[in-house]
């Protein structure tokens, strides 16, 4: 399906506030849009100071989240950790253990590991992962949770009636039945009368805060020197899981804030993990971005959930040599080769099924994939909604319960994925087993048998939200390129005001360039090199998934609309247009 190519208009005020502020003026339009799409001025999205992130005071049950966590550390209790399975959660698992072990002084052998095997085990803290820790030996006092809790009410139940206190810290949306009334402490943003004032932050951010509130515990009751390490040293873990979970980059200044951090974090670590992964992510001269925790070490972490054990993420973070840490990085990077060749293969059959819908009107997708792999199915999900701009369910059979449906849910602007399954549940109980997840994202289960319903129910409810809009993927331009504009100084520029991300796309920019020469890239071919001049400069061009066939020819003068980038070879940076479409 063909993007619309459309302009941003911004807001004059906005506008006149980002003027002021000093920047290129490409760059002021592209962070003045930035700000009036999400309502902030200019240059609160530029405030990037520590001392402006929230603290954790009024996330909901933090101070009794936190008494519990420093009883626990001061008696030596055995603690164990049960996060999601994606790279927010092993994230979270690597700053809970790091912060417990390398900052709060908690013994690493007081510590315990539970992340649910998605294909055998289920999401969240499912039955099978709620029976291994009540088999645990010796048996944990407490179990603290990390981006995952909000759904899981009848196990921690469970772990409440056997006397294990629970400690659940999410971000995800609550059910309508209610949040786990048998956890001693439930700490997530979204809860009703929570007065922390981000809502917006990534399940390792909650439990990144719960460790900054223990340690101001233990300190302000005499237990731990003021001088204990800081938690900013967990930075990089918070920031590669925040990025990953695909969380606002823009209306969250936290976000902002602790993504920032964590990448200077990384590039400057001594940590065994990061030094690793460096080599996994182009020239090693090239300064880092959001761009590459979200396309270079998120992928390689969450492959290892999707397809194994995500606890193989966890232990190549938690890495103490770089050995170590080299031989997991590998691991990682196999996983995810193997992940991308399931998912080509699962996406291109889930495309053939979505076609002829998308011809027939459809406001939503359904896709059933009979040999899917429920590991993949959410970034199969992904791609059909980028590609058709509509919500889009990817389902495949449960690997040991065939008669059951696992599926995920990926969800456009318009349409917040966890209140459809919320109406959906309120109008027809008992069609979905299990679910949660929040606006762009959910998971759900169901009956095989009534999958009809639940396609059926789906469209509806998608059909009456989106009223008729236009369901076509756009791209909105901000601004047109003058000769002499397009610099490496003007993308430098534009890195200073990201990070990238959700809320906060990358600049596209419009100008008409001579094309000087083009030529077919990449194993699979589509992807198509260019020479490029604009304004007598030439220039480098990516255009990816361009098709078979070259859009432009050697010769002509076409105006393309890209993205500026750095593309840094041999520890040199040459600037590149990332095409995205051609207009003319």
């Amino acid at each position: 399906m063909d993007s619309l190519i459309e302009d941003r208009h911004g807001n004059p005020d906005v506008l006149a506030a980002a003027r002021g502020l000093g920047l290129h003026p490409i760059v002021t339009r592209v962070l003045a849009h930035r700000a009036a799409a999400v309502g902030v001025e200019p240059d609160w999205l530029l405030d990037f100071s520590l001392h402006s992130l929230d603290p954790p005071q009024g996330l909901p049950d933090i101070d009794r989240a936190a008494e519990r966590v420093a009883r626990a550390i001061l008696d030596g209790e055995v603690i164990a950790l049960a996060t999601d399975a994606d790279s927010d959660g092993v994230n979270a698992h690597a700053v809970l253990t790091r912060g417990l072990a390398e900052h709060l002084g908690h013994p690493r052998d007081r510590i315990q590991h539970y992340i649910g095997l998605k294909l055998s085990e289920g999401y969240g803290l499912s039955d099978r992962v709620c029976e291994r820790i009540l088999a645990a030996r010796p048996p944990p006092a407490l179990v603290i949770t990390a981006d995952i809790g909000s759904s899981d009410g009848p196990r921690i139940e469970r772990l409440a009636a056997a006397g294990i206190d629970v400690v659940v810290t999410d971000h995800h949306g609550i059910p309508a039945s209610g949040g786990p009334a048998a956890a001693l402490a439930f700490v997530n943003p979204q809860r009703a009368g929570a007065d922390y004032p981000d809502p917006l932050i990534a399940g390792v951010m909650v439990a990144w805060l719960l460790l900054w509130a223990v340690r101001r515990r233990l300190i302000d009751g005499g237990h731990r020197p003021a001088t204990i390490p800081s938690l900013g040293a967990l930075f990089g873990w918070v920031a590669t899981g925040t990025v990953a979970d695909v969380v606002s980059l823009a209306r969250s200044r936290n976000n902002r804030i602790v993504v920032r951090a964590g990448i200077r974090s990384i590039e400057s670590s001594g940590y065994p993990c990061w030094r690793a992964l460096r080599g996994y992510l182009g020239d090693p001269a090239k300064p880092l971005s959001s761009r590459d925790l979200a396309f270079g070490i998120g992928p390689r972490l969450n492959a290892a959930g999707r397809l194994h054990d995500a606890m193989a993420g966890v232990r190549f973070l938690l890495a103490e040599d770089e050995a170590t840490a080299r031989q997991g990085a590998a691991l990682l990077d196999e996983t995810n080769g193997a992940r991308r060749a399931i998912e080509k293969r699962l996406t291109e059959e889930a495309m053939g099924l979505a076609r002829p819908r998308i011809a027939a009107g459809a406001s939503a997708l359904s896709i059933r994939l009979a040999e899917g792999h429920a590991g993949v199915h959410g970034i199969v999900a992904s791609r059909l909604m980028q590609a058709f701009a509509r919500p889009v369910a990817c389902f495949s059979p449960h690997p040991e319960t065939p008669d059951l449906l696992t599926g995920s849910c990926r969800s456009i602007d318009g349409v917040p994925m966890l209140e459809v399954l919320q109406g959906i549940d309120g109008a027809l109980p008992g069609l979905l087993l299990k679910y949660g997840g929040h606006a762009g994202a959910a998971g759900l289960t169901l009956e095989a048998a009534r999958f009809a319903e639940l396609e059926a129910a789906l469209e509806r409810e998608a059909a009456r939200r989106l009223q008729g809009a236009l369901l076509q993927p756009r791209i909105a331009v901000d601004a047109d390129a003058e000769a002499g504009e397009l610099t490496l100084d003007l993308v430098r520029a534009l890195e200073e005001i990201g990070p990238y991300g959700r809320e906060f796309p990358d600049a596209v920019l419009r100008a008409a360039f001579s094309v000087r020469r083009t030529r077919e890239v990449g194993n699979a071919g589509g992807h198509w090199r260019l020479t490029l001049d604009h304004g007598g400069r030439p220039v480098d061009g990516i255009w990816f998934n361009a098709g078979p066939v070259c859009p432009v020819t050697t010769g002509e003068t076409a105006v393309l609309v890209f993205t500026p980038e750095a593309n840094w070879w041999q520890g040199q940076p040459r600037l590149q247009a990332r095409i995205l479409a051609r207009e003319n």
